[in-house]
């Protein structure tokens, strides 16, 4: 079962921290070219351009970007992306002001595939989605239980889906329950990778020795996957790390019955 989650932003340009969630430099660099593209300023102080990489023979290497690069030196070895097309290198150029002339090119990313600049997803971001915590399940469910009768758990393992936004590409979430703990209140808990079921089930159980008020938690383990709007492949990648979500029953009393004789 798959339930749809309400939109979450999982990071924005404002509440980014970069040594948190260690993005590569390479990525760091395609951010700012993103950026660039979307806002260009009045005045350009910084330009950008894509071109092949020329001249890999000389001490020199230099971009071709007014023209092929010319032999005998050719081009640096071009990268294999299996079904996808390489993308040329990016090159920068910057000034210090509008009069000046513009510094020399100088290349920020190499050739690379187009898998290498779709954003990660880090666990920290992972953990900052609001994924909504499982329902949890007891029974019987009525305020008052008995000492050495088996109390059944159980729990609704629905996924969740998420339309968020990372690093400013629009993605696809999909969250998974894997783990339970169960928490009884007592001292015990129970650790499974099953969700158990209601009764006539008895999968997952547990058994007060003595009068007590109890409260039972649910702590549920969860992984994901993510799919980037602009994968021209489209295709389904796995979310490094967990995120935990906590369920919390109402308290209830075990009690023990006693038999009397009477007259």
């Amino acid at each position: 079962m798959l339930v749809l989650a309400t939109p979450s932003v999982a990071s924005t340009r404002g509440d980014l921290d970069e040594d948190e969630v260690h993005l590569s430099g390479t990525f760091k660099t395609h951010l700012a070219y993103r950026r660039w593209l979307k806002s260009p300023p009045a005045i350009k102080l910084t330009d950008y351009a894509r071109a092949p990489l020329c001249n890999v023979g000389s001490p020199y290497l230099q971009p071709g970007i007014d023209g092929e690069c010319l032999p005998p030196d050719g081009t640096v070895p071009i990268p294999g992306c299996g079904d996808d097309e390489p993308m040329e290198p990016l090159w920068r150029r910057t000034r210090p002001d509008a009069a000046s002339e513009w510094r020399a090119w100088r290349m920020v990313i190499g050739w690379v595939c187009p898998d290498d600049l779709l954003p990660p997803f880090p666990e920290v971001e992972f953990r900052r989605l609001k994924i909504a915590p499982l329902e949890a399940h007891r029974q019987p469910s009525r305020p008052e239980i008995l000492v050495n009768k088996p109390l059944i758990v159980f729990t609704d393992p629905a996924q969740r889906a998420f339309r968020t936004d990372l690093f400013g590409f629009a993605v696809d979430v999909e969250t998974t329950p894997v783990a339970y703990t169960w928490d009884f209140g007592d001292g015990s808990t129970l650790d499974t990778r099953s969700a158990g079921g209601p009764y006539p089930s008895l999968e997952l159980t547990h058994t007060y020795r003595s009068a007590t008020t109890a409260t039972v938690s649910l702590t549920t383990k969860w992984t994901g996957r993510f799919r980037v709007d602009e994968d021209p492949d489209h295709e389904w990648r796995e979310i490094d790390g967990t995120a935990v979500t906590t369920t919390t029953l109402d308290p209830f009393d075990v009690i023990e019955l006693r038999s009397r004789l009477d007259g």
